[in-house]
């Protein structure tokens, strides 16, 4: 059964407030300098790389850090920016309870594309993060099975195909996430 959809109010400005009050019908809705953004429920081949990429960063960060894993996971910037990544990762202990405004930028944020988000993901939010702290940015191509890393000095991405590592920490050993892990077994 197809759920209603329900209109948007009129805003010239949307802030996190405006968010929070809107219906909770399994779209992801976000903030960019006061545009609303709206993304529907994410495809089952979306879910089955973010489900393992999840469990991959996951396994890593508390083994070696403790770090918090989100996925999805929010980005507040301020009450015009609010952001909600596929998956983030935060300096910070795994258990915490802190509100999304409280927690510190991500070191990582990862966007798995998708034919109605590729543009957004790669022209606007992606400059977005890297310009209010978070380290790196991952965005997915489930398609061409590749991950684009990029960084606040990228002036362009480095590709990677077969398998990516991040190193967060130098004194941390790295985590290397492989393209079957990620996208299963080529077919």
């Amino acid at each position: 059964m197809a759920m209603r959809s329900t209109p948007l109010p009129k805003r010239t400005i949307w802030t996190v407030a405006d968010v929070e009050a809107l219906p909770k019908n399994g779209n992801r809705y976000e903030i960019l300098h006061g545009e609303l953004l709206v993304t529907p429920l994410p495809s089952n081949g979306h879910q089955y790389i973010s489900a393992n990429l999840l469990v991959i960063v996951m396994q890593w960060c508390r083994t070696h850090t403790g770090w918090a894993v989100r996925a999805p996971g929010g980005m507040y910037v301020n009450q015009t920016n609010w952001f909600e990544p596929d998956l983030c990762v935060y300096r910070t202990p795994h258990a915490t309870d802190a509100r999304w405004q409280e927690m510190p930028p991500p070191l990582l944020v990862v966007e798995i594309l998708s034919k109605s988000t590729t543009k957004r993901d790669r022209h606007r939010k992606r400059p977005a993060y890297l310009a209010n702290g978070v380290s790196e940015v991952w965005l997915i191509d489930r398609v061409t099975r590749t991950i684009e890393r990029w960084t606040s000095a990228s002036e362009f991405p480095d590709a990677f195909q077969g398998s990516i590592t991040w190193t967060p920490d130098p004194a941390l050993p790295p985590m290397v996430v492989t393209e079957e892990e990620l996208f299963g077994a080529r077919i």
